[in-house]
């Protein structure tokens, strides 16, 4: 039996198509097997294509799955930001008025809080991300040297190399991040053995003086090599910055701007908001704007 499908191709934390970070949105997956959902995605050739399904658990809202060419993982954030300005521009789930309007969305990482802010210009979406929690990464120096083709100077020489879901490996300024050539098939293996979901190399040398962060995020072992603007892992980026010390806030909420893209010509930017309470990260936030490029139908069986 054969269907059509209606997707939407959406460049994330970008105003400007052919920007930032594409991924495909299905709105409507209901009836789509898992073998569908992963055959679309790999048909797209996108880093991720996610779908929006009614909810299987009691609290949620919507649910979302996301499938890169390869496989399903359990948190993506760009393509969180796709799906919910598509969401908006079809003016569904209550999306239409020029209110914010919130969402409790179940997904393979729990039931994640999602805030659609309707304007006249478009919609900024808000993707609340579990809090990290960071683990000593320097044993892994000399593995991290080689598969990204890097001198141990080039490292930098205060900040620890960190780990979470990903691995965090900080340089010395945008030049060094902007010249790493990784050895992609050393990094699958070490994301593999290691059970590490990408590697996150960056620098606080940044392009904007605004901005606090520059990044690129290598994930071949999912099947994408480097990833255009990865909101996932600019989160935990900014939990990394206020733990070292490097942002700094005398209330109980700060923003910062993580940058992305540039190295690849796909400029994008998410925007990083934590609550801080007791000294701590209590709450993450990422929150980005997004265009559509073209919608299209896809024939699927």
């Amino acid at each position: 039996m054969h269907m059509n499908i209606s997707i939407k191709h959406v460049d994330a934390f970008t105003d400007t198509p052919l920007q930032g970070n594409p991924a495909a949105v299905v709105l409507h997956a209901e009836g789509l097997t898992d073998a569908m959902m992963q055959g679309i995605a790999q048909e797209m050739a996108l880093s991720e294509t996610a779908y929006l399904l009614p909810p299987t658990a009691t609290g949620a809202d919507l649910r979302l799955r996301w499938f890169t060419p390869s496989n399903e993982v359990p948190l993506c954030g760009h393509a969180t930001i796709a799906t919910f300005h598509a969401v908006a521009e079809e003016r569904l789930h209550g999306t239409g008025e020029q209110v914010r309007r919130m969402f409790r969305v179940e997904t393979r990482s729990g039931i994640l809080p999602i805030a659609v802010q309707q304007e006249t210009t478009g919609a900024t979406v808000h993707f609340g991300l579990p809090v990290s929690h960071f683990q000593q990464g320097h044993h892994h120096r000399d593995a991290i040297l080689s598969m990204l083709n890097l001198h141990g100077h080039e490292l930098d020489p205060v900040l620890p190399i960190l780990v979470d879901k990903y691995l965090y490996v900080p340089v010395v300024d945008r030049r060094v991040l902007f010249g790493v050539h990784p050895d992609y098939s050393a990094v699958d293996a070490f994301q593999r053995h290691h059970q590490v979901g990408g590697i996150c190399v960056f620098t606080t040398d940044t392009v904007d003086r605004e901005s606090a962060v520059h990044s690129r995020f290598f994930c071949p072992a999912d099947g994408i090599n480097e990833d255009p603007v990865t909101g996932s892992a600019n989160g935990p980026l900014g939990v990394y910055l206020f733990e070292q010390g490097l942002i700094k806030t005398h209330g109980e909420s700060v923003s910062i701007i993580g940058e992305q893209g540039d190295a690849i010509g796909r400029r994008g930017r998410v925007k990083i908001t934590l609550d801080i309470a007791g000294g701590r990260v209590s709450k993450v936030e990422i929150s980005g704007r997004a265009v559509t490029v073209f919608t299209t139908e896809m024939r699927v069986r």
